[in-house]
């Protein structure tokens, strides 16, 4: 059985967490925990596994430096939250009887222009063959429609989710030679649902292309050459333009969305009465 179905008869079930898996995850949880004192040096050097595949001129704005938005206080409980995901997700899988032979490995992908470093999430051995995966926590709408399918996640992959596994796989063959790109392991921080999303180990070859060309471009970025890769767009109320302008989602995301917009202002939108209607406008006229 794959891990998918694996899963679902273990959860189907009246599953039980046997005492010595609970051991182990709780020696990681206490791991996990422990981050929560790090305070996070700024990087130097190249973009890691997890940074390489996001839209390049946010890896173009930190290397020049630019203001970050201030983390909120509960920023670091968030990031927790990830990690107690996986620490939950790790457990239910070996109760599941999924072989997981590593877990949470450091690795170097050696690229043309300098090594990518990072730390993958899981290696599983099904038979004979071995699987990388990645486990992620996501909110209802993400896990509901970037989680639906591999083209979903194909076609809304602002993290760069896929940059991140193909090039763990790549950089785990030297150690592994037979290993592919099993998929993620995703779960509803909401509802506490399952899901598996398989990829495409063919794709390898075009992510980790794509890897070596962003570091490529990396190294030759400066002030003089820095590009938005997206732009505002114009705000419609009921489907009528209102004049006013605003960040799309991905750069209401972003950490520079301030430096890269000066002028940029976190309003309601005048015509909505909707108390949660705020948006982030780079011209508001009313």
């Amino acid at each position: 059985m794959d891990i998918a179905t694996k899963l679902e008869a273990f959860l189907a079930g009246e599953p039980k967490i046997p005492d010595d898996i609970i051991f182990r995850a709780s020696q990681m949880f206490n791991n996990k925990l422990g981050k929560f004192n790090f305070t996070r040096k700024r990087g130097a050097g190249l973009p890691s596994m997890s940074q390489v595949g996001k839209p390049f001129c946010q890896l173009h704005a930190e290397k020049l430096g630019w203001d970050k938005v201030a983390e909120t206080d509960s920023f670091k409980i968030k990031m927790l939250y990830g990690d107690m995901t996986e620490v939950i997700a790790v457990a239910l899988l070996l109760a599941a009887g999924v072989e997981i032979v590593d877990l949470n490995k450091r690795i170097v992908l050696q690229t043309e222009a300098g090594d990518i470093r990072g730390e993958l999430d899981l290696i599983i051995r099904e038979g004979n063959s071995h699987s990388l995966w990645d486990i992620k926590s996501a909110s209802r709408f993400a896990f509901e429609k970037k989680f639906e399918s591999y083209d979903a996640l194909k076609n809304n992959d602002d993290f760069g989710y896929l940059e991140q596994l193909y090039g763990y796989t790549k950089a785990e063959r030297n150690e592994t030679p037979d290993i592919k790109a099993g998929g993620w392991i995703a779960i509803n921080k909401e509802s506490g649902e399952m899901k598996v999303v398989k990829a495409d180990p063919d794709d390898e070859e075009a992510y980790t292309t794509k890897i070596n060309d962003t570091i490529t471009k990396y190294l030759k970025a400066d002030e003089s050459n820095f590009e938005r890769c997206f732009e505002d767009e114009p705000e419609t109320f009921y489907k009528k333009l209102t004049g006013n302008r605003k960040l799309g989602k991905t750069c209401s995301y972003c950490n520079f969305r301030y430096s890269c917009w000066p002028d940029l202002v976190y309003a309601k939108n005048p015509r909505s009465k909707s108390a949660t209607a705020y948006n982030y406008y780079t011209v508001l006229k009313d």
